[in-house]
């Protein structure tokens, strides 16, 4: 593992998070608000007579669950606080459904990487693998999993993990029509789905078409403060319903959140494909300069990987000098660190159009000369 040449109180990289946090201009991410003006925002944007929801139901939720529903082109939704509640949940009902405990996902899946397991350890699933951590998944791959009886396989758009790819089109309907052929029920980790109809030319529900089941997160692009939806048809809903109350994820009321991410769909999504045109934009120039090259090298959404072709302790350094002295930050920390090279994972959401395209440009120049 990566160790800082010098130690001192505080890490070379906790300096960087520091100092591009400070930054009062950003190319990634959403413009950011204190606690007390988020809040406030929300306050504005709810009608005097709005009445909060109580234990999941009341017109605030309903009306919201029916939106997201409607907008996806499912019958039915509700609301979760997390994702990491809603996801297993939709697997766990598709193996009683299917009476096999057997799934299939990526290994790069948010279930296999960040939560320890609790589609195994809470919920009793059994977890197949299907292709490699760094590469989409392919029909052979699925059927390649499906040696156990399979309730359902999960598919993630886009991949977080390997720099917002999605599989094509074609490739993608051909991968549902094969799970419904053989019994298999296809769900979506949407986390990031809103990222996705730029990329394919396709509404969100053509998308969430060939899925039985999607879950959605509203604070990754749509800048909510926590929460997730899932839909399908109402029966399936009917069933994740009870789980949720299982799960203990039916609190008394969630309507700071709610509030949230109803504001964040009506003010971000319509702006997704400008961002993925600003991505296409910042990578491209990124790739101009030998000290960097973006996964994939022409992103397909708002999102992709970066790879900084440096020292690590003199680039941190440096970059933290100069994001210190210019209030701007261009480059996310990163998420992983070698010898001689950093990982970063940037997104671009609406704190990019604080400055111009030629302003970034110039500052762009500005940092890598002052880092090389």
């Amino acid at each position: 593992m990566y160790q800082p040449k010098q130690e001192s109180k505080h890490s070379i990289l906790h300096n960087y998070r520091s100092a591009f946090t400070a930054c009062t201009y950003k190319t990634a991410r959403n413009l950011e608000y204190s606690m007390k003006q988020r809040l406030q925002n929300l306050a504005d944007a709810s009608a005097v007579e709005e009445l909060n929801d109580v234990y999941g139901s009341g017109e605030l939720i309903e009306n919201f669950e029916n939106e997201v529903a409607e907008l996806l082109g499912k019958e039915s939704a509700v609301f979760m606080p997390s994702g990491t509640m809603a996801q297993p949940i939709a697997l766990r009902i598709w193996a009683d459904r299917a009476k096999t405990n057997y799934i299939a996902l990526p290994p790069s899946s948010h279930l296999n990487l960040h939560e320890h397991n609790s589609y195994q350890v809470l919920y009793g699933l059994k977890g197949i693998n299907i292709g490699e951590d760094h590469l989409l998944p392919t029909l052979d791959d699925l059927k390649g999993a499906a040696c156990d009886p399979l309730a359902a396989i999960l598919l993630e758009l886009p991949m977080r993990e390997i720099g917002g790819q999605l599989p094509s089109w074609s490739e993608l309907v051909e991968q549902s029509a094969w799970a419904k052929q053989n019994n298999i029920k296809l769900h979506m980790d949407g986390a990031r789905l809103w990222q996705c109809p730029p990329a394919y030319n396709k509404s969100l529900a053509q998308i969430c078409s060939v899925f039985d089941s999607v879950y959605v997160s509203f604070y990754k692009d749509l800048g909510g403060i926590a929460g997730a939806i899932l839909v399908g048809d109402k029966d399936f809903i009917s069933s994740a319903k009870v789980w949720k109350k299982r799960c203990g994820g039916n609190l008394h009321a969630l309507y700071p959140y709610l509030l949230a991410a109803r504001e964040g769909l009506k003010t971000n999504l319509p702006d997704m494909p400008k961002r993925r045109n600003n991505a296409l934009w910042f990578a491209q120039k990124l790739n101009t300069y030998p000290l960097f090259q973006t996964w994939p090298l022409v992103p397909q959404t708002n999102m992709f990987r970066l790879r900084i072709n440096a020292d690590p302790d003199t680039f941190l350094s440096k970059a933290t000098q100069w994001m210190t002295d210019n209030k701007v930050a261009l480059i996310t920390a990163p998420y992983k660190i070698g010898e001689d090279y950093c990982l970063s994972e940037i997104t671009i959401g609406n704190a990019v159009e604080q400055k111009t395209q030629q302003q970034w440009e110039a500052l762009l120049a500005s940092f890598v000369d002052a880092v090389s």
